[in-house]
């Protein structure tokens, strides 16, 4: 074997190599555990029966039509005909300011290539992966399936098939139950090895449609739990797809991709001479547990959001009138809300679903999406008014669009415009009664939707636009040479229409929502300012979801819900106020009606966060959670802490029957109680660590702790004075 080793980071990037076979593959290390590299057993037997044990495996698993596929075909189609004629041909490295780009190129003697590319940036503890496929065989080839990534030979830390070691986390999506944690064992999974190399086995995984955030995120991690190191993985995909966790011999393989030909109806015909580019993937491993791999691949997306228009360097709080008004706003309304707000540093003052004229009206607020007409009787003095007036009060104007999709009660709804609309096998694709989607693909669509909100947007000089969408497409559209690749053909043009609002209109602010969180995926992410992290509005579940989000989304972009009604106790006020520090706060409710013992608190809480916000910003999270899971009907309390730069915020929330206490440790410090927000605290420092105690169900509170060490009155100075 010939390996060759890149330092990137805390990580070392190792290609393996057998010479031999041709065949090239890649394992990720944590500096300082290079020297624990095992070389494997080579054969396993059984009386008679011999076999090899393991092999290198590759870069890239793809399978062409014209090839055999392996004897996972039905359960996966790596291990076929079509991998194993990959070979390698050469590696150049190239590098550019703080960047590193290490590009393997293979090739099968047919003439098909895929160009593997690690791209490293300066500063991070994670890589990007692209794959690209290159077809120079003198014909046309059907790719079935290809990968964005493939970590082989896990765990390369063990010599053998590693029983009772190896566990596959992921996180599972839903509508308001976003980001629970799961995880299982090679065994549980039913994946262990038997007694002879001859099936391999797979647990492939993933999300139909254009919801992609739906069951799963795009999210995978293999750990080895005798060495305590964490190989995961993140995959861009607006559309279907898929990962997989798979066995072959002693080895397993973590890689994802686009839902193949089998798991999501997907395959693409490629020309002779053209490339096709796989979704990019994002990847780290870790010897400091999974919140630390995880937050290794969010802190990738750290240069992405710093690229968002300059007003959202500082995370300024929007107040978003959904549950206020519950789809029935109006231009007096937004000018009350508007003055209210004058008392407290809200930047975005956002109309969301209900604003627009309606052909029809049954009372739903997301009737007559299409036109995008203001309704005159609700706006009589025009949306242009409206924002220059919140200007002079230092408030960008927002609204809400669903612009992919025409629902009843819009013109363009109708039948005459079908033409312009997806089909599946002919018929006008529709979900639940009232949506059907925009072709993007058709230059009709992207021309009247330039004018209809990209123009409109500018014309009513409006800074925020939120970005809904209520409804997935399903397995696929007409219109390709498969049902799959229609629908990503379809969710590529989309994402270039969000490609051309970024360009055409610089300072926009765009929020990534879908029903939720049905999109906060790494494209759309990359794309927007912030991504909606759920729709749960007024639930106590929020702090339980939002903190599980801190693991697959930056704080920075993850927004939250903090909807404050005049009918709430001050401890539900207190604890839902709280549940915005963990995040970007969403203000919401009738805050017009308020008291002022209500109104305080809403005072002190987004005073509190700008105080905190670059910790929200630029920290890394640890979460203490002693809590049942069922989301409805919580149990017990969790603290989250994210640190940065000598402080710490303190983010803590009781469920029902919430434990006595809650105890962890801290980073090395001097560390001090400098502030607080919600319920009295209950919170002791000590040697080390700290103890949380809540006195009553459902309270919360937020904390601030300062390192006097960093300020010059540690424990020396003072016992030197």
């Amino acid at each position: 074997m010939i390996y060759q080793d890149y330092k990137l980071g805390n990580i070392k990037l190792r290609y393996i190599r057998d010479e031999e076979r041709g065949q090239i593959s890649m394992v990720l290390l944590p500096i300082g555990m290079e020297d624990c590299f095992e070389e494997r057993r080579s054969i396993m037997q059984h009386r008679e029966n011999v076999c090899e044990a393991w092999n290198v495996g590759s870069l890239c698993h793809l399978a062409l039509r014209h090839h055999a596929q392996g004897n996972g075909a039905g359960n996966t189609l790596k291990y076929g005909q079509s991998t194993d004629g990959l070979k390698y041909v050469e590696q150049k490295v190239e590098e550019s300011g703080q960047t590193i780009r290490i590009v393997t190129l293979l090739e099968a003697i047919e003439g098909y290539q895929a160009e593997h590319t690690v791209t490293y940036t300066a500063g991070e503890n994670g890589i990007e992966i692209g794959t690209v496929f290159i077809n120079k065989t003198g014909r046309t080839v059907t790719l079935d399936m290809i990968t964005s990534f493939s970590l082989d030979n896990l765990s390369p830390l063990q010599k053998d098939d590693a029983p009772y070691k190896l566990k596959l986390h992921r996180f599972r999506g839903g509508w308001s139950l976003e980001g629970k944690h799961r995880e299982e064992m090679v065994e549980e999974l039913n994946l262990e090895n038997p007694w002879f190399r001859a099936f391999p086995e797979s647990e492939r995984y993933g999300v139909i449609g254009s919801h992609p955030v739906k069951r799963w995120f795009p999210f995978g991690c293999v750990e080895d739990m005798e060495r305590q190191v964490f190989w995961a993985a993140q995959m861009e995909s607006i559309s279907s797809w898929q990962m997989e966790f798979s066995r072959d011999g002693d080895c397993y393989s973590l890689s994802g991709g686009i839902a193949d030909c089998e798991f999501g109806g997907w395959w693409k015909d490629i020309r002779d001479g053209e490339r096709f580019s796989a979704p990019k993937a994002y990847v780290s491993v870790s010897n400091q547990g999974l919140w630390d791999v995880c937050q290794n691949i969010t802190d990738m997306f750290q240069k992405y959001a710093d690229m968002q228009p300059e007003c959202e360097r500082d995370l300024p709080i929007l107040f978003n009138e959904w549950c206020t008004t519950w789809g029935k706003p109006t231009y007096d309304k937004m000018l009350k809300l508007a003055d209210r707000l004058l008392e407290i540093p809200v930047s975005y003052l956002v109309i969301d679903a209900g604003w627009s004229e309606k052909k029809t009206d049954d009372g739903d607020p997301q009737c007559g999406n299409g036109d995008w007409k203001y309704d005159k009787e609700k706006f009589p003095q025009g949306l242009l008014s409206l924002s220059r007036t919140l200007n002079r009060q230092h408030l960008r104007l927002g609204i809400w669009m669903e612009f992919e999709v025409t629902t009843k009660g819009a013109n363009v709804h109708e039948a005459s415009f079908d033409t312009m609309h997806l089909h599946r096998n002919g018929e006008i694709i529709q979900t639940g009664k009232i949506r059907r989607f925009w072709d993007f693909r058709q230059k009709e669509v992207i021309t009247y939707l330039k004018e209809k909100v990209i123009e409109f947007l500018r014309k009513n000089e409006i800074g925020y636009l939120k970005v809904d969408y209520n409804g997935s497409i399903g397995c696929g559209c007409d219109g390709a040479e498969s049902q799959g690749e229609g629908l990503r053909e379809q969710m590529q043009a989309v994402h270039a229409f969000f490609e051309m609002m970024r360009s055409e209109l610089p300072d926009l602010v765009i929020e990534n929502c879908a029903s939720g969180g049905h999109r906060v995926e790494p494209s759309m992410i990359k794309l927007t300012a912030m991504s909606s992290f759920s729709d749960a509005h007024e639930c106590r579940e929020i702090p339980y979801i939002a903190a599980n989000l801190h693991q697959l989304i930056l704080p920075r972009q993850s927004q939250i819900w903090a909807v404050i009604s005049p009918e709430l106790s001050i401890r539900e006020i207190q604890y839902r106020l709280v549940s915005a520090q963990l995040g970007r706060f969403c203000l919401s409710g009738e805050i017009d009606g308020l008291n002022d013992a209500q109104w305080y608190e809403v005072k002190r809480a987004t005073f509190f966060y700008e105080r905190v916000k670059h910790i929200i910003k630029n920290g890394r999270s640890v979460l203490f959670r002693n809590s049942s899971d069922n989301q409805r009907y919580l149990h017990g309390g969790q603290v989250l802490l994210r640190e940065h730069g000598g402080e710490i915020l303190v983010v803590c929330h009781a469920f029902e029957e919430p434990p006595e206490v809650i105890r962890g440790e801290l980073p090395p410090g001097d560390w001090q109680i400098t502030e607080h927000i919600g319920a009295a605290c209950g919170m002791q420092i000590m040697d080390g660590g700290f103890e949380i105690a809540f006195q009553n169900w459902h309270e919360a509170f937020a904390v601030l702790l300062t390192n006097l060490y960093l300020c010059g009155l540690g424990k020396n100075e003072e016992n030197q004075e």
